[in-house]
């Protein structure tokens, strides 16, 4: 394994000159964010992993890159995130590969189904401690990276002029289709499922991906900020919900860890009103039984995959509070059985499901009805898998998709017995605040598309 240090420098400055090469990207949480120590920059793969609907599984091939690559880690780099290895996200639709009776839309992006690259070097950067590094498996390939890394501090961001926000859904329309997944769940269909809508802007000239992430990234405290840049647009996420972490556990097993988030309320403008906003999340019966469900569902999932008696609940119904929004948390941890694969893993637990709703399957297949287009990148899982095994993904939310100058920015939330329409359509509203402030236009976000 190669480690250089190399001179510190704002990641974004570093990552400057890689902006708009496809297959670059940046994996960076929010600038206000106090638990995103690292920043992770990969650029030129050596293999590009790409599925569309009617291609083969791609697990089986990722497993079995995989295992060519296998590297034991350094004392040197033991403690850092990644190395080298895959990159990428994985569209909501690759459920198809483990689930084939599912009938999903096509996603309406030209975004690949599952993209993930796989690259022999990286550069990380430590904002708790300001230090980088380079460090990979090749070292054409570090010095490769290292010789396009930028170092200038760069000027604000460009804002681009946006026009009229719109939807797939009316408003109207939107609480229909929850009134609708309500009667689904006094039907008995399903218990929960998680109905989204796609906000979308255009601008009036080209839109920079980059400019709009650096906005996304000023504003924000989401841990899993992402920039992916493909041939035909970017991803641009700041999800706040880790969908699954491994890492190395006790006696040379390996920990899995599932944070799945389900209750949202508003910040308040005074302390006060904010408290009370906390308060009334951690004490609503309907977002605590939302919370609940779903983390029974991803300890069945985590079942499939983990040692018997390995599952914990380290927490349930968790406080979250981000810059926009409170949340509800829960985290479930195990320990994985020695022949579990990055396939396996994946086939059991994709997608999360608090993006889908319970159970699992009949969700997806209610969410297709409804929504009646795919989602793409969004609700699907956004990170990286390194060399040594160690994983870490995020659930694609507060996600958006820029294909030249138009931006989709999905939002939505989990439907259950005690919702109410009007209510769950305002929630994702207010999710969308982030991106919308971002986009230079937050009164949007009180706007009806």
């Amino acid at each position: 394994m190669i480690m250089w240090e190399i001179d510190w420098r704002d990641p974004l400055s570093a990552f400057a000159p890689l902006a708009g090469e496809a297959d670059a990207h940046l994996l960076h949480g929010g600038d206000r964010s106090h638990a995103a120590e690292w920043s992770i920059i990969t650029a030129f793969p050596s293999t590009v992993l790409t599925a569309e609907k009617d291609d083969a599984n791609p697990f089986l091939k990722l497993d079995e890159l995989l295992r060519e690559r296998f590297a034991e880690r350094s004392d040197a780099t033991y403690d850092l995130p990644f190395v080298s290895g895959a990159v990428g996200f994985v569209g909501y639709e690759a459920a198809r590969f483990f689930e084939p009776c599912l009938d999903l839309p096509p996603a309406p992006f030209a975004f690949p189904g599952v993209a993930l690259g796989l690259y022999d070097a990286a550069a990380l950067f430590s904002r708790v401690k300001c230090k980088a590094f380079i460090v990979g498996r090749d070292e054409t390939a570090c010095r490769r990276l290292r010789g396009a890394l930028g170092a200038d501090p760069l000027p604000a961001p460009a804002a681009a002029q946006f026009g009229a926000l719109s939807s797939n859904f009316t408003e109207a329309g939107y609480r229909e289709a929850v009134a609708a997944a309500i009667e689904n769940i006094l039907d008995g269909d399903y218990y929960q499922a998680n109905l989204s809508h796609q906000l979308a802007v255009s601008a009036s000239g080209e839109v920079s991906p980059f400019d709009l992430f650096r906005r996304l990234a000023e504003g924000s405290d989401a841990f899993h900020g992402a920039f992916l840049q493909y041939e035909h647009g970017a991803v641009l996420s700041n999800s706040p919900e880790r969908f699954f972490r491994v890492e190395p556990g006790a006696y040379g097993r390996r920990r899995i860890l599932a944070e799945p988030i389900k209750g949202t309320r508003p910040r308040g403008t005074t302390p006060e009103e904010d408290a009370r906003l906390a308060s009334a999340l951690l004490a609503d019966p309907k977002d605590r039984a939302e919370n609940i469900m779903i983390a029974d569902l991803l300890r069945n999932d985590l079942s499939r995959i983990c040692c018997d008696g390995a599952i914990r609940e380290d927490a349930v119904c968790a406080l979250m509070t981000l810059a926009n929004v409170h949340h509800l948390v829960s985290r479930i941890s195990g320990i994985l059985r020695d022949d579990v694969s990055a396939a396996d893993i994946f086939a059991a637990l994709f997608p999360c499901g608090s993006i889908t709703g319970a159970p699992k399957i009949e969700a997806m297949n209610a969410i297709a009805r409804i929504e009646k287009v795919g989602r793409g990148p969004y609700c699907g899982a956004i990170g990286y898998i390194d060399d040594s095994g160690a994983m870490d993904f995020a659930v694609a939310i507060r996600t958006l998709m820029v294909e030249g100058a138009r931006v989709v920015m999905p939002v939505g939330g989990g439907v259950t017995l005690r919702s109410k329409p009007q209510e769950e359509y305002e929630e994702t509203i207010i999710k969308a605040r982030g991106a919308l402030a971002a986009l230079g236009r937050p009164e949007m976000a009180a706007a009806k598309p």
